[in-house]
């Protein structure tokens, strides 16, 4: 083999190389863009879980405040219920 063969040779090598290293890094922009794409819709869903259990955890809490809050009123209608119908 020659050496102007053997720089032939090299050079198609570096070439097919080349076009390799282009095809991974095509492939691995395309990976990184789909990551990317999930981890955007996975943020959207965790804020959205943490909306909804902030509105969850707002009504037990208005339910729970409710109930503290009414139960003597409600103690004393029925109280005053009592009173009414036994006489």
């Amino acid at each position: 083999m020659t050496e102007q063969e053997q720089l032939t040779r090299i050079l198609t090598l570096v070439e097919l190389t080349n076009s390799r290293l282009d095809k991974l890094d095509s492939d691995i922009k395309e990976t990184n863009k789909r990551i990317e794409d999930e981890v955007k819709r996975w943020d959207e869903r965790f804020f959205q879980l943490v909306k909804e259990q902030g509105q969850t955890a707002r009504t037990i809490i208005i339910a729970a405040a409710s109930v503290v809050v009414l139960s003597p009123v409600l103690g004393a209608i029925a109280d005053v219920f009592t009173h009414f119908v036994s006489k």
